[in-house]
């Protein structure tokens, strides 16, 4: 049994970290907890009993993924996580504490004089690391970059027909497609209600978040823009999408939409999302971000085409 105190205590200490996250002592957006923790998940396990691993090449793989699996999956069922957030730590979790764990159990097959005490209980101090170096990282000024993203679709319809259905957006529940974003737990577009009064407008998805919105650049029948209000919107049903938003990971500038008539029942509809990310990790935050809102512009678009030609 106290081969297995090394995955129980890894995932004890993956959560506490996690906890800490909610009381804003460290980042998830950050290197600590994207890099540092996993890398420590791949070495607490040696800590406790180090004879698995060198006695089998399959534990040193084994031990890891399961203290990784277990620790998100625990993180999931308790809602500190939700699906989005799963499945983007999981990969650079799961690669990290593999390779961690291989370089140690490489390095301790290769001593010529191995000694037990190698790695001793003293190294449980190296714990405290990602308190340490997070509270740094908190100091330092995130890298900011902006990007837009455009895509476009024709309708068979006027101008006019599609204007109207872009303020208020009728329900789509029927006409979005599902992708395999939606499997990682990432929302559909259901419907949207515009108050002319108010200037508001409040866009409800399929996970249950509803993102307040305001029109900022109106030019009838040719564009339309909107800006979320972030502290209005209702986040809580999204863990992932409360730690972008709220904390300005990701700011939305400007959700656009342009009309183009080609013919007169025939209409070019654009989608622009003009944003900017703020993170320490701008390559991974690019990758996800991109592809993400890439797949829900498509999706938003064939579905008021499909809507819209009803």
């Amino acid at each position: 049994m106290k081969k297995y105190y090394g995955i129980i205590f890894t995932v004890i200490y993956a959560l506490i970290f996690r906890v800490l996250v909610e009381f804003d002592i460290l980042e998830i957006n950050s290197w600590t907890y994207i890099i540092i923790i996993p890398v420590l998940m791949g070495y607490l396990p040696f800590v406790l009993d180090k004879k698995p691993f060198l006695e089998s090449k399959l534990k040193f793989v084994l031990f890891p993924m399961i203290s990784v699996i277990a620790f998100l999956l625990i993180a999931f069922l308790t809602r500190l996580e939700d699906l989005g957030c799963f499945i983007i730590l999981l990969p650079p979790y799961l690669l990290i504490s593999i390779i961690v764990s291989f370089i140690l159990r490489s390095f301790l097959k290769n001593k010529t004089n191995y000694n037990s005490n190698s790695i001793t209980k003293n190294s449980l101090l190296f714990i405290a690391i990602p308190l340490f170096i997070g509270n740094i990282e908190k100091l330092v000024e995130k890298k900011e970059t902006n990007f837009e993203i455009s895509e476009k679709i024709v309708i068979d319809r006027s101008k006019e027909q599609i204007w109207n259905n872009l303020f208020s957006v009728p329900d789509l529940t029927n006409y979005v497609e599902n992708s395999t974003y939606n499997y990682f737990g990432f929302p559909n577009p259901i419907k949207s209600e515009y108050n002319i009064k108010t200037n508001t407008r409040l866009g409800y998805f399929s996970n249950g978040i509803i993102l307040n919105e305001s029109v900022f650049e109106l030019k009838k029948l040719e564009k339309l823009s909107f800006k979320i209000n972030v502290d209005k919107s209702d986040l809580k049903q999204s863990q992932t999408f409360k730690h972008i938003l709220k904390n300005k990971n990701l700011v939305f500038n400007s959700i656009t939409y342009k009309l183009k008539t080609i013919d007169e029942d025939k209409t070019e509809l654009t989608l622009i999302c003009d944003y900017k990310i703020k993170t320490n990790i701008p390559l991974y935050g690019e990758y996800w971000s991109k592809n993400i809102i890439t797949d829900f512009e498509k999706k938003l678009l064939n579905a008021l085409k499909k809507r819209n030609e009803q």
